[in-house]
């Protein structure tokens, strides 16, 4: 047996088709996002601090990401598990705000996802 577990084959860490990003696990708000959320919308600051968030990076862009909030505790009740940006896709009545935010010019562009009461 010859195992050199510590050499690396290059036919094996090459991966069949296009490379996959892998998605990240769901945070805490960014500083500049829970800032503009608290003094450009005017929210409570102790409910926006609880929020979490998920970043999907824009397509050529590397500080650009694609960010939807919602609240853990309401997806916790419904029984719905957030693992990343694109389990929300399914249940889009737990996303409470969507938009972008670029980490090096700290631009925020967020939209409320819910629809108003009429």
């Amino acid at each position: 047996m010859r195992w050199k577990f510590w050499q690396k084959n290059e036919n094996n860490n090459r991966a069949a088709g296009p490379e996959i990003k892998k998605l990240s696990r769901p945070k805490d708000l960014p500083q500049e996002v829970g800032r503009h959320l608290v003094v450009e919308k005017n929210l409570d600051p102790d409910w926006v601090w609880s929020l979490k968030c998920t970043l999907r990076q824009q397509a050529g862009k590397k500080t650009t990401h694609d960010i939807r909030i919602f609240s853990q505790e309401t997806a916790a009740q419904k029984g719905v598990s957030v693992m990343d940006y694109t389990s929300l896709d399914s249940h889009p009545e737990l996303v409470l705000y969507e938009g972008y935010y670029d980490k090096q010019t700290r631009e925020v562009h967020i939209e409320s996802s819910m629809k108003k009461a009429v």
